[in-house]
């Protein structure tokens, strides 16, 4: 069996120093929401399954007014999503960035706490100020959840992976079985809750072995799981990203189970940001194409939370993917260049809310 101890004792160096603002161990997180915020509003969500707290930045007042006599899916049922919410007539567009699902992705940690650090200070964490991105912002309900499974970001010993192997970085967050071989994928999600043959507890998952991409939506098994729903319906957001991250270049994922015309906005959407990221000099993924759920014979697509959210009263929710600087990439990004292209998100998305 592989424990802590052990891993801890074959940690790998990078010849690439991790900045000194670049903070995203889960002391640190808490450290920053209880000590830098002033405009916005912390609220803690819920405790994890682990018993550390969950806690998301509020920006901007909720125009209870807007909200009707009915859930989301009744207002469907009732002819019209205006009887649960009329998004139509917002003055202020609601954006939630949810991040830290996965506890050996510390991108989009990085990337919320640098969107709260512009807020409060008009600079972001390198020290650099960002008066049109702050600006943007300001016309939201921004709602930032930069940790939400500070679980699996304490079990993890990595801050950061630039110039690093992509399967040191699978191991820690995938896991590894009893005997030391590594779970991969999709043998991480072939187990669930991940519990019985495990060597080292990977940093999907929250110490009862939940991975929040894939709970029980009918019946969560992470609390987690539980508040952001809550909080979803009780805002009805415009737009909701959950930022994860993987070996290649940024990318915006498709989604399932929502209506075509909803997969046309995503589209859309990705179509601006990647034009947003040539400007920038940054490369991207190709455009997630609007697809029909599954061919005959072939196994469906998950109903993933990014799928499930639109269910509960999120207009548009996605799942972004960051590129992690890996050693043994194409095209290996710096944590000066991971910052950026968060930046680049966030300004994309509130100018596309604002169309």
């Amino acid at each position: 069996m592989i424990d802590q101890h052990q891993l801890l004792q074959t940690l790998l160096i990078s010849d690439k120093p991790i900045p000194a603002w670049w903070k995203v161990s889960e002391s640190d997180v808490q450290t920053f929401l209880n000590t830098q915020v002033h405009r916005g509003q912390v609220q803690h969500l819920c405790d994890s399954n682990g018993g550390r707290p969950v806690k998301a930045v509020f920006y901007g007042k909720r125009e209870d007014d807007l909200f009707g006599p009915a859930n989301f899916n009744s207002a469907l049922g009732g002819g019209g999503v205006h009887h649960y919410c009329r998004r139509d007539q917002r003055k202020h567009l609601v954006l939630v960035l949810f991040a830290g699902s996965h506890g050996a992705e510390p991108e989009g940690i990085i990337g919320t706490l640098s969107a709260i650090s512009i807020m409060e200070t008009g600079n972001d964490l390198a020290g650099q100020p960002q008066p049109a991105l702050r600006a943007a912002l300001d016309q939201l309900r921004l709602i930032v959840i930069p940790l939400a499974n500070p679980d699996g970001r304490a079990r993890v010993p990595y801050d950061g992976w630039v110039g690093l192997p992509n399967e040191e970085m699978h191991k820690v967050n995938q896991g590894t079985r009893r005997d030391g071989s590594l779970y991969g994928w999709p043998g991480c999600k072939q187990v669930h809750p991940m519990q019985g043959d495990v060597g080292f507890l990977g940093g999907y998952f929250d110490d009862a072995g939940i991975n929040i991409s894939h709970d029980e939506w009918f019946g969560p098994m992470y609390p987690v799981t539980s508040a952001l729903f809550k909080l979803v319906r009780h805002e009805a957001p415009d737009m909701l990203i959950n930022l994860h991250s993987y070996e290649f270049p940024p990318g915006v994922l498709r989604v399932s189970y929502v209506p075509m015309p909803v997969k046309q906005q995503l589209h859309d959407f990705a179509t601006q940001y990647y034009e947003d990221l040539t400007v920038a000099g940054l490369p991207h993924l190709t455009l997630p194409t609007p697809l029909v759920d599954g061919d005959a014979g072939k196994t469906p697509p998950a109903l993933n939370l990014s799928s499930a959210l639109w269910h509960a009263g999120c207009g548009l929710s996605f799942t972004h993917e960051s590129p992690q600087g890996f050693s043994d990439v194409d095209e290996p990004f710096d944590y000066d260049q991971l910052l950026q292209l968060h930046h680049v998100l966030f300004s994309s998305a509130a100018r596309w809310l604002r169309r």
